[in-house]
């Protein structure tokens, strides 16, 4: 009986990460894996467990290392060009990339999260983190006299969250830059 191959777990998880990246977790059979993992069937079973528990690996990794989303605009700027600035940079990505890519964390959500619930877990946890950023920088705001105190900053926090998720959406089917920035200056209207 021959010796199983060994490999680096580490390097195999961001060729998964990019593979579920590009096809979803639905169009992502246990073959695509094996082919391009270069890894063997029952390997990738012993070590990560099943296509489902490699996936929620890829995606706690894609949360924890590939979010490249510019956060330092938004602190670096005052508020309403730093918001513009940020919009402007997540769109530049999403429009540029090669590979068509937009957050992997709304693609899993999208497609996953209404029937299964780790996958809901983590976008919420994920969705959390991109509000408290927010919640943060409007707070700020306020402090500064940036926006007025009428407005909620977590409530703020909430739409332009939604806002950045649904544009991940749009620019799935949308590779116009023009299109996208000009939702993007329609949501930064809200703050007046």
């Amino acid at each position: 009986m021959g010796r199983p191959k060994e490999f680096d777990r580490e390097a195999v998880l961001d060729r998964a990460l990019e593979v579920f990246w590009d096809r979803g977790y639905d169009g992502t059979s246990m073959a695509d894996l094996v082919l391009a993992l270069g890894v063997g069937r029952q390997s990738l079973y012993d070590t990560f467990g099943d296509k489902r528990a490699l996936y929620l690996l890829a995606l706690d990794r894609y949360r924890a290392e590939r979010n490249a989303t510019p956060w330092h605009l938004l602190d670096e700027l005052p508020l309403r060009p730093g918001l513009r600035a940020l919009f402007a940079a997540v769109i530049d990505w999403m429009v540029d990339n090669p590979e068509g890519r937009t957050c992997m964390m709304v693609c899993a959500a999208a497609e996953r999260a209404p029937h299964d619930p780790e996958v809901a877990a983590r976008f919420t946890t994920s969705t959390r983190q991109v509000e408290q950023r927010f919640v943060a920088r409007f707070k700020r705001a306020q402090a500064d006299g940036e926006i007025g105190v009428q407005h909620d900053p977590v409530a703020l926090a909430r739409y332009f969250t939604n806002a950045l998720n649904g544009l991940n959406v749009t620019a799935k089917g949308v590779h116009d830059r023009a299109h996208l920035l000009q939702i993007a200056d329609v949501t930064l209207s809200i703050l007046g």
